[in-house]
């Protein structure tokens, strides 16, 4: 019974582990690179989630985009990006790397619903730190 009872505790750790483990991986801030899985939901739902990205000027940033409901796309025009379709439960990588500081707007790039004029949101690219 006891050993039965320590399986059944281990299976439980490795696959709350395994579960917070790829979620950490998948928004992880690594040094020189900003990863985040961006989803798109119509915006009744949700819209872009996480609705603002924060990077710095020379960051590698990696997206990992998905959407939860429809078919949607994503355009970011001050960095040349446009992806789509972006069907939903499946995952697209776009990988860039900002050359400026500013705030700019990310948009849904396929009629997506009656909103999708919301379906929008920012990425924030900080100068990059200087080190004395």
């Amino acid at each position: 019974m006891k050993g039965e009872l320590l399986a059944a505790g281990l299976v439980i750790l490795v696959v709350v582990g395994t579960v917070l483990g790829v979620r950490y991986l998948d928004s992880a801030h690594w040094k020189g690179e900003t990863a985040v899985v961006l989803t798109a939901e119509v915006p009744t739902k949700g819209g872009w989630q996480p609705r603002v990205i924060r990077t710095k000027v020379g960051e590698t940033v990696r997206l990992r985009l998905t959407s939860k409901d429809v078919t949607h796309g994503f355009l970011l025009p001050e960095f040349g990006i446009n992806v789509g379709p972006i069907s939903p439960g499946e995952f697209t990588t776009v990988e860039f790397v900002p050359d400026r500081p500013g705030t700019f707007t990310f948009y849904c790039n396929i009629l997506c619903s009656t909103r999708h004029g919301a379906m929008n949101g920012r990425l924030v690219v900080e100068a990059a730190t200087v080190h004395p």
